[in-house]
C-alpha cells in the first residue's frame, strides 16, 4: 500500500511542479515558512535520495532537511523531477507496509503535497489518497490523550475514534482532511478550537493534535 500511495503522490506532485510559473515557484509555503515552493520540491527529491542511499545521519532534523534543499537550490524544476524519476524505482522498493506507523516517504509526500496545494490556493486531493494516513495519525492523537477524559471524534464520513477514558465525554465533529492536517501540525490552535466541539474542549485536547508540535499560525484551508 505504501509503495502505491507514494508512486501516485509522486506522480501528482511531478505533474503539478512542471506546470508552475517562476512566480509560483518562489511563493512561500505557509506550512513550511522557511521554504519556497521550489525549496519544498527540493526537499521531497532529497528525502527520497537520502532514503535509498542510506544518508540518514540526523534523519528528520532541521539540519538534515536543510542540506537536501541547499544541495539542490540551483537545480531547475526539470532537473529536480528528472532526479526523482531516476531514483523512483529504488525509492518505491524501499517502502514496506511495516513502515505505515512510522516516518516514511509516502506520508511525507502526502503531507507536503497538501502543503504545496494550500500554498498555491488549489483544491485538496481526493480522499482516497489520504484516508489511510488519517487512520494512522489518529492513533497518535489517541496516545497523546490516553490520560485525558474521553474525546469522541466523528469525521464527515461518520468514521469514529475514541481517545482518552473516563467521564465526562467531549464530542468533536470535524472534516477528515482537517483532522489529518491538524494531526500533522498543519492547523493552528485557533483553527482547531473553531471546530464543532460539544462541550468546549480542554486545553489538553487542543494541544493533543500535532505530531510535529503545537502550531500558532493559521494555515490556508483549501476547497474540498
Amino acid at each position: 500500500m505504501l509503495e502505491i500511495a507514494y508512486r501516485a503522490a509522486r506522480g501528482r506532485v511531478n505533474e503539478l511542479a512542471c506546470a508552475l510559473s517562476d512566480h509560483q515557484l518562489q511563493l512561500q509555503v505557509p506550512a513550511t515558512p522557511r521554504w519556497t515552493v521550489h525549496e519544498l520540491l527540493a526537499h521531497l527529491v532529497g528525502c527520497a535520495s537520502d532514503a535509498i542511499s542510506g544518508r540518514l545521519d540526523g534523519v528528520t532534523s532541521d539540519e538534515w532537511t536543510a542540506r537536501q534543499v541547499r544541495e539542490r537550490r540551483r537545480n531547475s524544476v526539470g532537473q529536480l523531477m528528472d532526479e526523482w524519476d531516476r531514483i523512483s524505482a529504488a525509492a518505491d522498493a524501499s517502502l514496506t507496509d511495516e513502515q505505515l506507523y512510522g516516518p516514511n516517504l509516502a506520508i511525507d509526500t502526502i503531507c507536503h503535497e497538501a502543503d504545496l496545494r494550500e500554498a498555491l490556493g488549489l483544491p485538496r486531493v481526493d480522499r482516497q489518497h489520504w484516508q489511510p494516513f488519517l487512520d494512522v495519525t489518529m492513533l497518535y492523537l489517541g496516545r497523546q490523550l490516553r490520560r485525558s477524559t474521553t474525546l469522541l471524534v466523528v469525521d464527515d464520513q461518520d468514521q469514529q475514534w475514541s481517545c482518552g477514558s473516563g467521564e465526562p465525554m467531549t464530542l468533536l465533529r470535524a472534516d477528515g482532511y482537517e483532522l489529518l492536517r491538524a494531526n500533522l501540525s498543519r492547523r493552528s490552535l485557533r483553527q482547531i478550537a473553531a471546530w464543532e466541539w460539544t462541550p468546549t474542549p480542554t486545553e489538553e485536547m487542543l494541544h493533543g493534535f500535532g505530531v510535529f508540535g503545537t502550531r500558532v499560525d493559521d494555515q490556508p484551508i483549501p476547497v474540498s
